[in-house]
């Protein structure tokens, strides 16, 4: 009898988390189709205020705000951009979690994505910047200068938001902040590229390897040795005029009829 009891609790468990699950599918389903309803009956200029509209009215959830997101870039993908604007200037606090979901559908546009969320939020830049390369790490660069071009009194929170992003280029990030010719972002972000490309090598490995790796590779001799890059002088031309090699002049020298270089 307790066997079969048992069993019985076990098979209604089952069912009820198989109801859970699909019920919380179909909750995802449904806000992506409601957002899709909504946005398809208004104009195509009207789009990202709408977007934004569905997104207050939801009371700020990250949720709707990706169905928003990924509704509008289905039905206009031109959109994108502009739409992640409108949600992160009315709702700022959903601005990371809209500017990456609109990135991993919209990988080409990332820096667009990166400028348009942290302009509208400036407030949220380090997230901003955390949130992306954590769905794309290997456009940690991009995302990082594309952030620091709009909010640069925040360069020491977005270079941070990076190392936590992408744990496998912490150490890059690190080095070349004490090592970069000046402490801008896009400073930082060449050196950092640079000593990833070294360390791929090294390695014998890929770029993208080593920033998607989740431990950075150990600080070999090669490594450690690394100087910064240096930056020579500009290219200065020879002085006068190049003259042409007058044939008429010269004399053919047969084999073994040169200079007599052996000793006296």
């Amino acid at each position: 009898m307790k066997s079969i009891s048992f069993k019985t609790k076990t098979l209604a468990l089952a069912v009820v988390s198989a109801l859970a699950l699909n019920h919380a599918f179909a909750g995802k389903v449904s806000e992506l189709d409601f957002a899709k309803k909504e946005l398809r009956a208004v104009p195509t200029a009207e789009i990202p205020a709408k977007a934004a509209q569905l997104c207050a009215q939801a009371k700020p959830n990250s949720a709707t705000a990706e169905a928003v997101v990924s509704a509008a870039v289905e039905l206009r993908p031109a959109s994108v951009v502009a739409v992640v604007s409108a949600i992160a200037r009315q709702n700022p606090e959903l601005a990371p979690e809209v500017a990456a979901r609109a990135a991993t559908l919209r990988p080409k546009e990332v820096a667009a994505i990166a400028r348009a969320a942290a302009g509208a939020a400036p407030t949220q830049a380090a997230k901003i910047v955390f949130a992306i390369c954590k769905a794309l790490p290997t456009k940690y660069n991009v995302v990082a200068v594309a952030v620091a071009q709009e909010v640069p009194a925040a360069a020491k929170e977005i270079l941070a938001a990076v190392g936590s992003a992408v744990p496998g280029v912490k150490m890059f990030v690190d080095r070349a902040s004490s090592t970069a010719k000046d402490s801008s972002v896009a400073s930082v972000m060449m050196q950092t590229d640079s000593l990833v490309q070294v360390a791929a090598k090294a390695g014998n490995s890929t770029p993208e390897k080593v920033i998607t790796a989740s431990t950075p590779p150990p600080a070999g001799p090669a490594f450690a040795a690394l100087p910064p890059p240096f930056l020579g002088p500009p290219f200065t031309p020879l002085s006068g005029t190049p003259t042409d090699l007058n044939r008429t002049n010269t004399s053919e020298i047969p084999p073994g009829g040169g200079r007599n270089y052996s000793g006296p």
